[in-house]
């Protein structure tokens, strides 16, 4: 697991309450739109790049094929293959290290403003002394919009977390986010911007659970999208959306 994807996924659980109930026809439309808590207990699968004897192979000879032909190209995809990405792979070198030293800088300007508003030890408590809507209360969206310009219209297949817009009833959603780690956007600070991919699909796809992990597979664009839940640096247009596999 990535080591910002750690922290979140600590923070998330953290704060989860206990599962609500499905929600009844009769609701209002306030509580149809508010967004579920985390199940108790749950857990982010951790994302692996799985390499076959193939792709190897071909990544060993870094073939890359006439156009039409059927040979595999680099790291064994054909053409009209989607790339199969890890989110490691939408960071420019360089990005993370960058993201880690925000982290800690912010952190350590709180600490001083911790420092300087405490009169006893008391008051030291880094989770009571934070007043809500205080100049405290709020954590920013760190990163950058820094991106991989080489991906840019190319056919992607990437495994995450699905984060809708709305929770209506008919869970069908014609736009949403996607990201690393579940609960991104709900419960924590969004990840940063190269991290968060804006999903469109047409027709709408209908989504079972959103705290279940999918594979989306379309083709990915350079596009920055600015919204409440968190800004994208990436978007992709849907062609397929299938479950990923369980342990």
């Amino acid at each position: 697991m990535r080591p910002f994807a750690a922290i979140f996924l600590a923070l998330v659980l953290g704060s989860c309450a206990e599962p609500a109930p499905a929600p009844e026809p009769s609701e209002t439309v306030a509580q149809q739109t508010a967004p579920p808590p985390l199940p108790e207990g749950a857990e982010t699968v951790e994302f692996e790049r799985t390499v076959t004897a193939e792709e190897t192979s071909a990544a060993a000879q870094n073939k890359t094929p006439d156009a039409g032909s059927d040979e595999p190209t680099y790291w064994g995809i054909k053409p009209g293959e989607a790339l199969t990405l890890m989110w490691e792979d939408l960071m420019p070198e360089g990005a993370e290290e960058q993201l880690m030293r925000e982290y800690e800088e912010f952190y350590a300007m709180l600490d001083k403003r911790y420092s300087a508003n405490m009169t006893t030890l008391a008051d030291a408590d880094p989770y009571g002394g934070i007043a809500e809507g205080s100049d405290l209360d709020y954590m920013p969206q760190f990163g950058t919009f820094e991106v991989v310009e080489d991906l840019d219209g190319e056919l992607v297949r990437i495994p995450g977390y699905i984060v809708p817009f709305d929770f209506n009833l008919q869970r069908r959603h014609s736009e949403f986010l996607f990201v690393p780690y579940m609960g991104a956007c709900i419960h924590t600070p969004p990840p940063p911007p190269n991290q968060i991919v804006y999903v469109r699909a047409d027709p709408a796809v209908r989504i079972k659970d959103i705290w279940d992990p999918y594979w989306v597979e379309g083709t990915l664009s350079v596009e920055r999208n600015d919204n409440e839940l968190g800004d994208a640096a990436y978007a992709l247009t849907l062609d397929v959306l299938d479950p990923y596999p369980m342990p």
